[in-house]
């Protein structure tokens, strides 16, 4: 279950959410100053208050102004949401370079086996946790990652469970891809 402040920002959005906005502001001008907001407004540029009126005030307007267009600039939602992207995919590179193409390094099967496995794990829980953004992943994104179902396995190493383990990692690239794929697609 949601905690409450999460069931309030989902409220705020919509057409529903911007009347209620509206509706709150004007309620907010007419107790707090006696007008409506488009009275208060005419009031103040017919009578502004003096530091307005300073040397001092134009300048810090226009660097605010800048200031304002350069942070939207940097920290726009496409630029962010390509990030996470990028990072999802040098996190497929960093698995096909280090898993994949992995060569065998322990003294045995077993002992190179158990370290895949583990390096497999702690790149999957990595993956996972990055698809745990909400700013950019669907609980479901998460989900398609996480969960496989039935795994196909085909024999190429003669190691029943490193074949195993390989079939997951190549179902794990087409889902990481199809999530990948999934956010460019969304518009929000």
């Amino acid at each position: 279950m949601g905690h409450w402040w999460s069931r309030v920002l989902n409220f705020l959005g919509g057409a529903i959410g911007r009347a209620a906005g509206t509706a709150l502001v004007v309620g907010f001008c007419l107790v707090v100053f006696g007008a409506t907001p488009g009275q208060l407004v005419a009031t103040i540029w017919n009578n502004p208050p003096q530091w307005v009126m300073s040397w001092w005030f134009s300048p810090t307007i226009s660097i605010v102004g800048l200031l304002l267009i350069a942070a939207t600039l940097r920290f726009n939602l496409w630029d962010q949401r390509q990030k996470a992207i990028d990072d999802l995919a040098e996190d497929m590179s960093w698995a096909i370079h280090n898993l994949l193409n992995k060569p065998p390094t322990a003294n045995s099967a077993a002992e190179f086996v158990s370290s895949w496995e583990s390096d497999f794990k702690s790149w999957c829980d990595k993956v996972s946790k990055k698809l745990g953004n909400k700013a950019f992943f669907t609980r479901a994104d998460q989900l398609h990652f996480d969960r496989l179902g039935f795994v196909s396995t085909a024999p190429m190493t003669g190691h029943a469970k490193l074949d195993w383990l390989l079939a997951m990692l190549r179902l794990k690239f087409e889902r990481l891809r199809d999530i990948i794929n999934w956010v460019q697609q969304r518009r929000r």
